[in-house]
């Protein structure tokens, strides 16, 4: 998949998962998922190629997971725990990190960088202080940075629809009323492994217009 220009285009993409206490229940579910994830897209090399995916997860502190990878040279998912509180300030200052030193290593690789897609997944609201995590999201999408992501949004549970709207810049999705919290959670992460396969066949980043069983959450823009 090579570029007019003359570099294999790639997708940074990061699955920000949010794994605070409420989560434990699902803990096993959101492995094996994010497992189903791995095995479809380490069948189509095309789109591992394409899609290079790190994984990252966020309670009181926000760490890696899995580093940017071609899942090809993948062999195995570590493992997600939960606990603590949630924390979003701390996802979006490690995830500005994170799209720093990526770009930077894919783009050294002679490899065509598209802008980042950041798939943000939570049951709840932000835990930390409104200043302290508008602060940082303000600096991840900041228009003067010019690796700044696409960020979208996957509500499950007790996700506060007003905050999805407000940390989202392409498209947010919030889970009706009524859909089984372990339901929507794989509903999101398939949501999650179609995307990465319709963008690498248009070779830029393809949301799908509605997920069954969630509310698309209009945005507002500003010109």
């Amino acid at each position: 998949m090579t570029s007019s220009s003359g570099g294999a285009r790639c997708l940074p993409t990061y699955a920000v998962v949010d794994t605070s206490h409420s989560m434990t229940p699902y803990r096993q579910l959101l492995n094996d998922t994010l497992g189903n994830v791995y095995d479809g897209l380490w069948a189509k090399p095309s789109v591992s190629e394409f899609a290079h995916i790190s994984i990252i997860s966020f309670n009181t502190d926000a760490h890696v997971v899995l580093p940017m990878s071609d899942l090809g040279a993948t062999d195995a998912l570590p493992s997600l725990g939960c606990g603590g509180s949630t924390n979003y300030g701390k996802a979006f200052s490690l995830i500005a990190t994170r799209i720093d030193e990526d770009v930077t290593a894919l783009r050294a690789q002679g490899r065509k960088v598209l802008r980042p897609a950041v798939f943000f997944i939570t049951d709840g609201g932000p835990q930390d202080d409104a200043s302290i995590w508008q602060s940082e999201f303000a600096k991840l999408t900041a228009p003067t940075w010019k690796r700044r992501p696409h960020v979208i949004t996957f509500g499950v549970g007790n996700a506060d629809e007003l905050v999805l709207k407000k940390i989202s810049t392409k498209a947010a999705f919030k889970a009706k009323p009524g859909l089984d919290q372990q339901e929507a959670l794989i509903k999101v992460l398939v949501t999650l492994l179609n995307t990465l396969i319709a963008s690498a066949k248009s070779e830029n980043l393809a949301l799908p217009a509605d997920i069954e069983g969630f509310n698309s959450i209009p945005l507002e823009f500003v010109d």
